[in-house]
């Protein structure tokens, strides 16, 4: 009984270590920043694509990115393009794009070609279907 016991109380504390909040990156994603120049990523799944666009470049298109743990919690999306891989580091916490209009709940740094990009990343909400009238 005591190993049963323990076994539960183990199985309570692995499953309370999950992120139920990273589940919302599994959708449609938005991140924006403006450090070092302004960048954007668009994650799309029903295109199954990344968008991603650096000031100065031209825009590239990814692969739906695959996600893994970091280090502290991060969540890391990585999206293969025929440049390399594009590589974002979220971290669940507020944060602020540089331009002040929205409000974010994940801070992404992302290495892009020997670059760090810093910015911040929000699920996108689809709406919601118009009542049938």
């Amino acid at each position: 009984m005591f190993k049963f016991a323990c076994a539960s109380l183990a199985l309570v504390a692995a499953l309370a270590a999950c992120s139920p909040a990273d589940a919302e990156l599994d959708g449609d994603l938005e991140v924006n920043g403006m450090d070092p120049a302004f960048w954007g990523v668009k994650v799309s799944r029903a295109t199954k694509s990344t968008s991603i666009a650096v000031l100065g470049e031209r825009d590239i298109a990814g692969e739906l990115p695959v996600k893994s743990k970091g280090a502290q919690n991060d969540v890391l999306l990585t999206s293969k393009t025929p440049e390399g891989d594009f590589i974002m580091t979220l971290r669940q916490e507020d944060c602020q794009d540089g331009l002040g209009e929205r409000e974010y709940h994940w801070s992404v740094t992302a290495s892009w070609k020997g670059e760090t990009l810093k910015g911040c990343a929000s699920p996108i909400k689809n709406a919601p279907a118009p009542a049938a009238g």
